[in-house]
């Protein structure tokens, strides 16, 4: 089983990779989302672990399903 730390890493550089590869900032992200840029940020560097609910606000803005943030080993 993953620490809630590792978990929380990894949801942020999946959400990273995700963001990059729609080529997306993270205003933009934001803006989508109806959240702050700053809260992308923290959720991006594992310094916020994110709801069930923001995560799918996110994958439905970036137009992703969830499984596609969570870690692939759970």
């Amino acid at each position: 089983m993953l620490s809630k730390q590792k978990f929380t890493e990894i949801i942020g550089n999946n959400l990273r990779k995700i963001r990059q590869e729609k080529g997306v900032t993270q205003d933009e992200l934001a803006a989508k989302c109806g959240f702050y840029r700053t809260y992308i940020n923290l959720v991006e560097t594992a310094k916020r672990t994110p709801s069930s609910y923001s995560l799918y606000r996110i994958a439905f803005a970036l137009k992703v399903e969830v499984d596609r943030i969570y870690p692939s080993t759970v």
